[in-house]
């Protein structure tokens, strides 16, 4: 009996992801110590631009717990350790970072697209 198409869907998307996720486990703390890196003068600015400073260590901090906790079940799938209820359990594992990636990305896009549209505005 053929998979209905959402059937395929979803697994494709955890496929995508858990690619994502593959290169997020390298990309995530490279990209929030250059994003801090890069907006440190945020911090120097009054109101928007040091709440939106905050915002992105916050939000670094955030992802990269939880993809910390995510990559211990990779790794302990990876060791042959139990894993989950299937063999599939590793790549859910890393589509959780990838999720996490994607989402500190467009959070930090968010945040420092408004914080320059503020800083603009008050200009």
């Amino acid at each position: 009996m053929e998979q209905p198409w959402q059937y395929w869907l979803l697994v494709s998307t955890l496929y995508v992801l858990g690619g994502i996720g593959f290169a997020g486990v390298t990309l995530l703390p490279l990209r929030s110590w250059l994003l801090l890196r890069r907006n440190t003068p945020l911090w120097s600015e009054l109101g928007a631009g040091r709440v939106a400073y905050a915002l992105l260590v916050l939000c670094s901090v955030l992802a990269l717990v939880l993809s910390g906790a995510s990559l211990v079940n990779v790794a302990r799938c990876l060791l042959g350790l139990h894993c989950h209820a299937n063999r599939s359990g590793g790549w859910f594992f890393l589509a959780c970072i990838g999720a996490y990636y994607l989402a500190f990305e467009a959070f930090a896009y968010a945040v420092l697209w408004a914080a320059r549209r503020i800083s603009r505005v008050a200009a």
